[in-house]
C-alpha cells in the first residue's frame, strides 16, 4: 500500500476553470478522484454550479441525457446526488484533511489537502480503483475511475460517498 495526496488551490466554480483544472490533474487515477471531490464539493454548496462540476467528473457511461448539466448530459444518478448528498454538505468536506465532526467538517484555508491510498494491483491501464480518507470514516472509501480516451480519468462508481459518514458534532443553542 502507497499513499498519495493532491492539493488543490482553489475549488473551481466554473465550467471553464473546472475544465482546465481536471486536464491538468486528472491525467491520473488520484487526480480523477481529487476532481470528483471538487465537484461534489460545489454541489454541496450551490447544485445549481455543482451539477455540470460532477457531469464532467463522471465517466461517460454515468451519465444521460438532460438540461442540467453540460452539452445536453447530467449525471444518471443525479436524483441519488439531490436525496443522499444534498441535506448532508458535510460528506463531500469529509474528503478534505484537516476537517472534523468537531469542527462541522468546515474547510480548512487553502490549499486543501486529499489523501489518497492505493493498493497493489488497484490500478490498471484504463480502469482504477483508489481509496480516499475521509475525516468522517475510519478507513478510507473506494472509488472507481475509468480513463477515456482522451486520457483523463473519471468516476465510476462512489457509493461509498453518499452516506456512512459521522454527522457533525453540534451543540444546541440554548438562548431561553
Amino acid at each position: 500500500m502507497k499513499d498519495s495526496t493532491l492539493q488543490l488551490e482553489t475549488l473551481p466554480r466554473t465550467v471553464e476553470a473546472f475544465v482546465a483544472l481536471r486536464d491538468e490533474l486528472a491525467t491520473t487515477p488520484f487526480g480523477g478522484a481529487a476532481l470528483f471531490a471538487v465537484a461534489l464539493n460545489v454541489y454541496s454548496e450551490d447544485p445549481r454550479a455543482g451539477i455540470p462540476l460532477l457531469t464532467l467528473a463522471l465517466d461517460q457511461a454515468c451519465l444521460s441525457n438532460g438540461n442540467e448539466g453540460v452539452a445536453g448530459k447530467q449525471p444518471s444518478a443525479l436524483r441519488d446526488f439531490k436525496d443522499r448528498n444534498g441535506q448532508k454538505p458535510w460528506i463531500a468536506r469529509s474528503m478534505v484533511q484537516g476537517t472534523s465532526p468537531a469542527e462541522g467538517y468546515r474547510l480548512p484555508a487553502f490549499p486543501l489537502i486529499l489523501k489518497f491510498r492505493e493498493q497493489e494491483g488497484d490500478l490498471e491501464e484504463r480502469e482504477a480503483r483508489v481509496f480516499v480518507y475521509t475525516t468522517g470514516a475510519d478507513s478510507p472509501k473506494p472509488m472507481r475511475l475509468k480513463k477515456n480516451d482522451k486520457g483523463i480519468w473519471k468516476a465510476c462508481e462512489w457509493s461509498s460517498f453518499q452516506g456512512n459518514c459521522r454527522p457533525p458534532e453540534v451543540s444546541a443553542a440554548d438562548d431561553l
